[in-house]
């Protein structure tokens, strides 16, 4: 019955003490929080750290969000995680770890960096344009390999959908690294 319920409902019970309803939201926006954190990738870091983080993330964006606003609650909670996983990058870099010190955002690989709500707007109006760049760097395969990534998958799930070995899967995200940096 509640999975039918709209965000801002489900937002309401869940500020008014129903537990149900935020695993509700965290399953409609898992999607999401998985594209956040799997787009920055820590050398000899465990990703299931940012992902925590970005749960966290959207726990703050239903505990504060404000339906009077002009924002719509996926892109307040888009902009609550991306904000809360960045903050865990930096916090743990300043504590000299150097995995942290040597992540990379994959969308800044790709050119595209997001630090406040206007760079996350102005982000989203050329999003089309830097996919067609991005289509014109990489293969076919490539590509779907780059959007399966991005929204998540693991190395083994994207070998499933493209019936490539997870090593092809390696590779092929390694070369995807390598031409969209240069």
């Amino acid at each position: 019955m509640c999975e039918k319920l709209t965000d801002n409902q489900l937002i309401a019970l869940h500020k008014q003490g129903d537990l149900k309803a935020f695993d509700i939201i965290c399953e409609r926006y898992k999607w999401l929080i998985r594209s956040i954190s799997r787009s920055y990738f820590l050398l000899g870091g465990d990703s299931d750290d940012l992902l925590q983080e970005g749960f966290l993330g959207l726990l703050k964006a239903v505990n504060t969000y404000d339906e009077s606003k002009s924002a719509s609650f996926k892109t307040f909670a888009t902009i609550c995680v991306l904000s809360t996983v960045k903050t865990a990058v930096r916090r743990d870099s300043n504590r000299s770890n150097k995995a942290l010190n040597e992540s990379v955002s994959l969308y800044s690989v790709a050119g595209v960096e997001t630090d406040s709500l206007e760079d996350f707007i102005i982000e989203q109006e050329w999003k089309e344009e830097k996919e067609s760049k991005i289509k014109d760097v990489l293969s076919p395969l490539e590509y779907k390999i780059f959007k399966l990534w991005l929204v998540g998958h693991s190395y083994g799930e994207i070998s499933e959908i493209t019936g490539k070995t997870d090593k092809a899967v390696d590779n092929a995200i390694q070369r995807i690294k390598k031409k969209l940096k240069g």
